[in-house]
């Protein structure tokens, strides 16, 4: 858009006409493209929803945030590469998926990481979130607005039970194609299958994977309860998601309008947090009575077998980020 507005002002001027209809006023709207992955009246859908309200609102109508929800702009990886070149403004997406573009990002894909959403919260508002922030932004020219969103604790359903690391062992499990995924999964004893999340639903239903891990709110949203009958309350991951901008538009943006995308994006992440306990707690019911049989496995023996992770990972790259978030209290 605003290259569009650049270009009308440059051609009126060389052909000496009027702008019409680009007062003052006008020429200073803007408008903000933000894709997300997850469905339509997910906690994310309507967290963008929240963060697209304020913002207008106190803007005083000035800039408009247009949200893409269901992976309209594409899968996350390509929303990365959206934002990386400047085709895309904003993006709501899980921070783990950011692994695959600076080390640093694995972390937040790794097993028990992170002790509670406070603990997450509280890391990436620190240190921890400052070291990807500033990696995203010199290497990737990707601006973190805010690293907190509450994305849900990720646990796994399968079609067999679980309740030790044993009993996954040869496992085909779907996975976010992240390699820290797939470095934890192989330490647990799986077999991680990356799968894109819009295939997740027909990949379990054909048992082209046996398993796969997910937040309960997505796991409901992808009916994954009607092909896996167990599910194991894990809680390996606290996921949380990152909203970001690309910097050709956080560049055009005056301190004041980012001032307003922050606030925002904090304010509308309490309210998407929210949203994710509740449904949380309400969503172990739903599927206990639709069915599912409720697994709660030895966590320390899953802990266990991750705990060297850190150490070996890409030659320990995430060992220093490891013991700051540990660190964390």
């Amino acid at each position: 858009m605003f290259r569009g507005i650049r270009r009308t002002i440059a051609v009126a001027g060389l052909l000496g006409l009027p702008l019409m209809g680009m007062t003052p006023a006008s020429a200073q709207e803007i408008e903000l493209r933000f894709g997300h992955n997850i469905a339509v009246g997910t906690p994310t859908d309507l967290g963008a929803k929240r963060f697209a309200e304020l913002v207008e609102e106190r803007s005083g109508g000035t800039i408009r945030v247009l949200t893409y929800p269901g992976g309209q702009l594409g899968n996350e990886q390509q929303m990365i590469e959206g934002l990386q070149i400047g085709t895309l403004d904003m993006a709501a997406i899980a921070g783990a998926t950011y692994g695959n573009v600076i080390p640093e990002a694995n972390i937040l894909g790794l097993l028990y990481a992170f002790r509670d959403t406070e603990h997450m919260q509280k890391s990436m508002r620190g240190e921890p979130g400052r070291m990807i922030a500033d990696a995203l932004r010199e290497r990737l020219n990707i601006h973190m607005i805010e690293g907190a969103w509450y994305y849900g604790t990720r646990h796994l359903t399968s079609n067999r039970p679980v309740e030790t690391p044993d009993d996954m062992a040869g496992m085909k499990l779907r996975i976010v194609p992240v390699p820290i995924f797939e470095a934890g999964w192989r330490a647990v004893g799986a077999t991680p299958t990356p799968v894109d999340f819009k295939e997740l639903f027909t990949a379990l239903q054909t048992n082209t994977v046996d398993a796969q891990e997910n937040p309960l709110p997505i796991i409901d949203s992808v009916g994954v309860p009607l092909v896996n009958k167990y599910l194991t309350l894990t809680g390996h991951v606290v996921a949380n998601e990152i909203l970001a901008m690309s910097d050709d538009t956080y560049n055009r943006l005056t301190p004041e309008q980012r001032e307003i995308l922050v606030q925002a994006a904090r304010d509308a992440g309490e309210y998407r947090d929210q949203l994710t306990i509740e449904s949380e707690e309400a969503l172990l019911k739903k599927f206990e009575d639709s069915g599912m049989t409720i697994i709660t496995p030895d966590k320390e023996a899953f802990r266990a077998k991750v705990a060297d992770v850190p150490n070996t990972f890409q030659r320990g790259q995430l060992a220093d980020i490891y013991a700051k978030i540990q660190a964390v209290e």
